[in-house]
């Protein structure tokens, strides 16, 4: 006996709000179908919202991304969950059931005028995301001045009222709306859907070696980005972040949480940004800034990226080293020495 066919469904979800994800959106929407666009933090943007510069134009990333977010929030068959995750997927392929958990923004989003005073009233500081914990933000919060949606949200774990009922409450006092409501809680969505992308992005290393943990000197890709960023913490001042005195060498490192014992691959993008960095470092500092590049293999596969290459070491005086970092210890001065070896075996 033939099953009979269940009918399809016409909508999409794309799980994932960051470029993948709202370019995703886009073209699904353009298309014709509607667009459940997730995404688990407060606003979509993902990972390039964070980022200063694109390689290999050197183009300002929120000139690229911001347009696109703007087109999402008003596109009519694109609807953004914020703050939400998939808890389970049931069906098949034409005809999925998507069960959703949405965590509460405990701020009404039809309510919120994005005025701040929920921000500027709470007292309560912690470490902000967005800035790769290099500055603070308070319990109430956007995530980015160019956040999409521009609504703000209450972050459970560190507002005083949700962790210790009936003390401050200074948002919902002070909201000129009423928008603060510290009530809500989780809520369960079924969506149907014909087809599910899913666009989560990356991961970044979150390791220990060379010296991360025991000095605020050394710093990820992503913490160096908001450094160099002007809505970053240092406002775009090439700062070390132990004393905020201007650097006058600076070394990146290639291949750390890749191409090891651990993780035997390229993250293929790594260089590229080392690259991207060096440079736009170099724009930023007043006094002459020594850059370096110390690298096992220079991949720079991709329309321009060699060039790009050429130009930073002909040009802009990026200096590239070909070597295995031995170690890093710290200076009395904050400081840092590195010792590596050269393709020859030597220690320098």
């Amino acid at each position: 006996m033939k099953s009979i066919p269940q009918p399809r469904v016409g909508s999409v979800l794309v799980i994932g709000g960051g470029i993948a994800g709202v370019q995703a959106a886009l073209d699904l929407a353009e298309s014709g179908f509607y667009v459940y666009l997730l995404e688990r933090s407060a606003a979509i943007g993902g990972v390039m919202a964070q980022l200063d510069k694109t390689f290999p134009t050197n183009d300002c990333s929120m000139c690229i991304l911001s347009p696109k977010l703007v087109e999402c929030g008003r596109h009519l068959n694109i609807e953004i969950l914020t703050l939400s995750e998939v808890k389970e997927v049931s069906g098949s392929a034409g005809r999925f059931r998507v069960k959703i958990v949405r965590h509460p923004r405990y701020i009404e989003e039809t309510k919120c005028i994005a005025c701040g005073t929920c921000a500027e009233k709470c007292p309560k500081k912690v470490k902000d995301e967005f800035n790769a914990g290099l500055a603070q933000r308070k319990a109430a919060y956007i995530q980015y001045p160019q956040a999409v949606p521009l609504k703000y949200a209450i972050d459970a774990k560190n507002c005083i009222w949700l962790n210790k009922p009936g003390r401050c409450g200074a948002c919902a006092k002070y909201c000129p709306t009423q928008a603060v409501d510290l009530t809500q809680t989780d809520q369960e969505v079924m969506l149907e859907v014909g087809s599910i992308v899913v666009a989560t992005g990356c991961g970044l290393s979150q390791g220990t070696v060379f010296q991360y943990a025991g000095s605020s000197n050394v710093v990820t890709s992503v913490e160096f980005e908001r450094i160099l960023s002007a809505t970053g913490p240092y406002r775009g001042h090439l700062v070390r972040p132990s004393d905020g005195n201007p650097p006058k060498k600076i070394a990146w490192l290639q291949c750390v949480g890749s191409r090891d014992r651990t993780n035997r691959y390229c993250s293929s993008v790594c260089c590229m940004y080392a690259i991207k960095e060096a440079v736009i470092a170099k724009e930023h500092s007043a006094e002459p800034l020594d850059t370096a590049i110390f690298f096992m293999d220079m991949r720079t596969s991709g329309k321009d990226f060699e060039k790009y290459y050429r130009r930073a070491e002909e040009e802009s005086g990026v200096r590239f080293i070909r070597s295995r970092i031995q170690n890093i210890s710290p200076l009395e001065d904050g400081g840092l020495l590195l010792q590596y070896a050269t393709e020859d075996g030597h220690i320098s």
